[in-house]
């Protein structure tokens, strides 16, 4: 017979008759939700910490623009010295008679990067 409190079952002569079933305190239960909301909300902390690090450190576009930059000096078509400021980073670039320096910050993670571009002889 189907039981629609998940009960245990008893027969008692031709009735059935459903076992009690011990119910948990009101502290157990607020314990448990407790228990609960606090694994919930360091796990959203963590996840979110994840996700900031990832935007942080993600400079792809600074990365496709530096390729741009060296490409232009490599075929001469950028004036020095050259500075460009872009919401997150600021590329600088000075031209001396052996090579191009260039600077770049990021300012998202304050990190900076100098590279050099050799001049090839004429």
């Amino acid at each position: 017979m189907w039981d629609p409190f998940g009960g245990k079952k008893k027969k008692c002569g031709g009735m059935v008759v459903l076992k009690k079933i011990r119910a948990s305190s009101l502290v157990e239960t607020l314990t448990a939700s407790v228990i609960i909301v606090v694994i919930f909300m360091i796990a959203s902390f963590s996840f979110n910490n994840v996700f900031l690090n990832t935007i942080k450190s993600d400079d792809e576009q600074l990365t496709n623009r530096i390729q741009e930059i060296k490409y232009f000096t490599r075929y001469e078509s950028i004036k020095f010295p050259f500075y460009e400021e872009r919401e997150y980073w600021i590329i600088s670039a000075e031209q001396k008679p052996d090579a191009v320096y260039f600077e770049v910050q990021n300012l998202r993670n304050k990190k900076e990067m100098d590279f050099i571009i050799k001049q090839s002889g004429n």
